[in-house]
């Protein structure tokens, strides 16, 4: 991550891999047109959200706010393994593991 240090915009840095490999890495110029400054001469930076970012951000926070766990769930499949009431339907598990699969094998 590049830092501007004194409004000069870093252009370039090199740095060391892993493998002993000397690399340079090129920074495009950092555009400070959005850059504001007050009336007592000192820099302000702005940053406005898009709807997109907002609606990004209150679904995070409905999100967090979330349980974890849904007890209720967890409490009722303690009870019918308790009982012996709980039946697994071999079928929907394979299907489930195929599908699952499928969507692993589409992603890589």
């Amino acid at each position: 991550m590049a830092i501007e240090i004194n409004n000069v915009p870093p252009t370039s840095t090199s740095s060391v891999d892993t493998g002993g490999n000397s690399r340079s890495v090129t920074n495009p110029p950092v555009d400070t047109a959005s850059d504001k400054t007050t009336s007592q001469g000192t820099r302000t930076d702005q940053v406005s959200l898009t709807p997109t970012a907002q609606q990004l951000r209150g679904l995070e926070e409905q999100i967090a706010n979330q349980p974890v766990v849904d007890t209720q769930k967890v409490n009722a499949v303690r009870d019918a393994l308790a009982n012996g009431s709980f039946e697994i339907d071999p079928n929907s598990v394979a299907g489930k593991m195929m599908s699952l699969e499928r969507a692993l094998s589409d992603m890589g």
